[in-house]
């Protein structure tokens, strides 16, 4: 007896040794590290960006990845040790994908250690954590030779942009040249832009936080709204609201697409922001913009064959949004339906915003190929501006879905031709305050001789200026965006307790734009890994079978909502006047006013018992989902569990 207690006193033993041992090899030093990830988009999973990225490494021109983490418990809180634990992972899977081409340096800066000293000669922000003043450090140090890019501070907030972070330093570590983006708009997209109350108008508003993400990766620079001439070192270019644009100023942006600039441009038929701007300061004070409710590019777009309406806006009921508890027909949520996967900077995206946009329709042309980038769903109608701003407040009382999808945002390929065949326009006097100012910005008037035309050689006063009529290759390129909201800091990014933009998407809005400009600067490696920036996925399902059942009662509460404003409408008829003595008193039928009341109070108790059938079943039918969602895995796991046990029991009656 006392042998097998010693003996199995003894294997447990060894079966611990070897779980530790086994632990620390796979923990510790990271031999046989393997994971498998069961998530719909392996978002766990280095992607394939990454890896092609890490696989262009100069092995002649290795990098070194320093992880700053401090491990002391009684420093670092334990959420923020387990995040470590994260990064690490990480780490040790783009270090394995280099094939020897990275190395991964892990340094627990404590405090009063030279450990701290590298951390803060890498510029690793250290947060005071206790009383003795003891400093916590989590972050990065990516150098390849000079060239180092420092994460100094790692949020868990932005655990869904890890990757990307990493992958961008690694890029740029190793990436001398940096690309060129104009930016064309009638926004004051640099500030100073709202007119804030008088105790606060000596603050500035910055930069658009769009603005700002660009500028980490390329020089942007401005292209007044007056130019007739894109500057030659700009090689891709953003027109951004272009309300009131001149003739000139398309002219200029027809012969930067010419010869081979991309466009991204952006118009909108309800621009919100542009309110914001317009909106009157204190005490009756005359705004300090002047930003057009609405932009087009007539001339470009009647050239490319796109049809555009800036007084029609895309309500849609199945992608109608929630905000400040009401559904607003005309902010649109799109889901994965709504985008399309096919192409490579849209293919991980799950959530685009966008709000007021208007609609794209596109008329053949030779040698131009469109593609639809975003699109409504069938239940969807476009409405005039004035229905659209209504509907933000009051909803839709009448909707009528065209059983039609509406173009949001288009892709156009080809072969372009010019929108002037006769040449140049005639000149006009600028309009007053055109264009933006970026801080920094190099283009535009101020660079000497920025005005003059990048494409014609030295001509004679009396000879027309030299113009390209078509493409100087068959790989021009335009991204056209119904919405111009869509990019406002309020609108895809998060904010801070204090109202001040992140740099954390709250939709795929930002990502979609950065990728669009990250494949058009050649950097198409990023896109894959910026796409999982956002993991957030609507119900859509429910909301179709809300959209449904709200379909089935909306004529039966419109038709009662007209018979009470029919009712109202008699009411106020019924009132008259008469002299009785001298004096002037209403003269009302009360009886029959009595009547209509009667009539109209039971109008309206018919109406919020339609309302209750119609929230009871849309209960229902979510409490059918919800159930099956639940009961669905524990009933095939039973099913498996009793498919075992029969099988078993069969062989054992066999046997």
């Amino acid at each position: 007896m006392k042998n097998k207690t010693a003996s199995a006193a003894l294997t447990l033993f060894i079966v611990a040794a070897i779980l530790v041992v086994v632990n620390y090899i796979v923990g510790a030093l990271g031999f046989f590290n393997f994971r498998a990830d069961l998530t719909e988009n392996k978002i766990f999973t280095l992607s394939e960006g990454s890896r092609n990225i890490v696989s262009k490494l100069n092995p002649d021109k290795p990098v070194t990845i320093r992880f700053y983490a401090t491990r002391d418990s009684r420093i670092m809180p334990q959420w923020v040790q387990s995040y470590a634990t994260t990064v690490e992972d990480l780490l040790l899977e783009f270090q394995k994908a280099s094939d020897g081409k990275i190395t991964l340096e892990k340094i627990d800066p404590r405090p009063d250690t030279e450990a701290e000293d590298r951390a803060t000669s890498d510029d690793i922000q250290g947060h005071a954590m206790n009383a003795e003043g003891g400093k916590a450090y989590f972050g990065l140090a990516i150098q390849c030779l000079q060239q180092k890019e420092i994460i100094s501070a790692l949020d868990p907030r932005e655990e869904a942009s890890l990757e990307y972070s990493i992958a961008r330093a690694l890029k740029k570590v190793t990436t001398t040249k940096r690309g060129v983006i104009g930016v064309m708009s009638s926004i004051p997209l640099a500030g100073p832009a709202f007119n804030f109350p008088p105790m606060m108008q000596q603050r500035q508003q910055p930069p658009w936080m769009i603005i700002q993400q660009l500028k980490l990766d390329y020089d942007v620079i401005e292209v007044p709204m007056t130019s007739g001439a894109i500057d030659a070192n700009i090689n891709m270019l953003l027109v951004i609201h272009p309300s009131g644009i001149t003739e000139k100023a398309e002219f200029a942006i027809d012969q930067f697409l010419l010869r081979g600039g991309k466009v991204i441009a952006m118009v909108d038929s309800q621009c919100l922001v542009s309110q914001a701007y317009n909106t009157p300061g204190q005490m009756g004070a005359p705004p300090t913009n002047n930003v057009g409710p609405n932009s087009d590019l007539k001339q470009l777009f009647k050239s490319w064959g796109v049809t555009y309406d800036v007084n029609m806006v895309v309500a849609d009921m199945t992608y109608r949004t929630n905000t400040q508890g009401r559904a607003v027909p005309t902010f649109l949520t799109l889901d994965r339906n709504g985008i399309n996967r096919d192409e490579p900077f849209s293919s991980s995206l799950d959530i685009v915003q966008l709000f007021a946009p208007g609609s794209f329709v596109m008329e053949k042309r030779d040698g131009i190929t469109a593609t639809t980038l975003l699109q409504s769903s069938e239940n969807s109608e476009l409405i005039d501006s004035a229905a659209a701003e209504k509907a933000r407040s009051q909803g839709l009382s009448t909707f009528q879905p065209s059983g039609k999808k509406q173009s949001l945002a288009l892709r156009l390929n080809g072969n372009f031709k010019t929108a002037f065949p006769d040449g140049p326009p005639k000149e006009k006097e600028p309009a007053e305050g055109a264009g933006l100012k970026l801080p920094g910005g190099k283009g535009g008037e101020e660079k000497k001789n920025a005005g003059a035309p990048a494409i014609a050689p030295e001509v004679k006063a009396d000879a027309k200026p030299a113009f390209l009529k078509e493409s100087q290759n068959k790989d021009g390129v335009v991204f056209l965006f119904s919405d111009v909201d869509m990019f406002y800091d309020m609108f895809c990014f998060e904010s801070d307790p204090s109202g001040r933009p992140m740099a954390i998407a709250r939709n795929s809005n930002a990502p979609l734009l950065l990728n669009i400009v990250e494949m058009l600067s050649g950097g198409i490696d990023l896109i894959s890994v910026r796409s999982r920036a956002v993991t957030k996925r609507p119900f859509t399902k429910m909301e179709e079978l809300k959209a449904q059942v709200e379909s089935e009662y909306r004529p039966l509460i419109e038709q009662r909502n007209q018979k009470l404003t029919d009712i109202v409408q008699k009411i106020a008829t019924l009132g008259g006047v008469k002299q009785e003595k001298g004096m002037v008193v209403l003269n009302i039928n009360q009886e029959q006013r009595k009547q209509l009341i009667d009539e109209q109070i039971a109008i309206k108790t018919d109406i919020r018992n339609l309302q209750k059938e119609q929230n009871k079943k849309k209960d229902q039918r979510e409490s059918i989902i919800t159930a099956l969602n639940l009961l669905v895995v524990p009933l095939l796991v039973i099913a498996f569990g009793l498919m075992i046990a029969l099988r078993r029991r069969s062989l054992q009656a066999a046997h």
